[in-house]
């Protein structure tokens, strides 16, 4: 199975406090612990809430938009109301400076089936 980037938005519950900072939220060293084993699993890519506190995204390797919504089913934020899932959406990554820095430029524009020569990226229409 592919795997593939998926943006995983989250926003406040109802139980979120209002005005207080993330790690402030109640339970937090239980989410915390959850992500981070996540996260050490190699499949959260980026995380972190907006800096408004306003929402939070994250970005995770899935084989699919099912599988990345389902990698936080058991996280006590959602059982407990403090962070709900928004939507979940595949992303195309066309670029990327944590790849390999020798990979030039015109790599990308050899394109076998809308993929680079590297296999990374897709074109929208594929």
């Amino acid at each position: 199975m592919t795997t593939t980037l998926f943006l995983v938005f989250r926003n406040p519950g109802p139980s979120w406090v209002p005005g207080l900072p993330t790690r402030q939220q109640p339970f937090w060293d239980d989410h915390a612990a959850f992500v981070d084993r996540i996260f050490e699993q190699g499949r959260i890519v980026l995380a972190g809430p907006y800096a408004d506190c306003s929402r939070a995204l994250i970005i995770v390797r899935a084989g699919s938009k099912a599988e990345a919504s389902e990698l936080f089913c058991d996280d006590p934020w959602v059982h407990r109301g403090i962070l709900v899932e928004s939507e979940v959406i595949e992303w195309t990554v066309f670029l990327d400076s944590r790849q390999d820095p020798r990979q030039k430029p015109n790599d990308l524009l050899q394109t076998r089936q809308g993929q680079s020569a590297n296999g990374r990226l897709q074109d929208c229409d594929s």
